[in-house]
């Protein structure tokens, strides 16, 4: 029986959808290394009302199988802008950066 590849995995997400030149954005990064392989753990779980009527529920999560290791997190932005990484730890990262001056149009 062969493993499957296992490829890293990445979202980010910005703290506000509009920002103002010289606000702060803040950048959430989270990610999953491909070393750490995960298992699925399956939950059922089921409720029954006075009158006997059931209603069931079904939820699969992932479950690491070995503490998650910190990945280096580049980013880049189409104004130039620096980001410096807050904390980095069990696979979210936080960086921030000041929002600069859009590039001037070409002409």
């Amino acid at each position: 029986m062969t493993t499957p590849a296992v490829t890293p995995t990445l979202s980010i997400a910005a703290d506000k959808a509009v920002y103002e030149v010289g606000d702060t954005l803040t950048l959430t990064a989270d990610y999953s290394d491909a070393s750490v392989a995960a298992v699925t753990l399956h939950i059922t779980a089921s409720a029954t009302d006075a009158a006997g009527n059931t209603a069931a529920a079904e939820v699969d999560v992932q479950v690491n199988t070995q503490a998650q290791q910190a990945m280096q997190i580049g980013v880049s932005d189409s104004f130039g802008d620096s980001y410096t990484q807050v904390s980095n730890e069990g696979g979210v990262a936080v960086l921030t950066a000041t929002v600069g001056q859009p590039p001037s149009p070409s002409a």
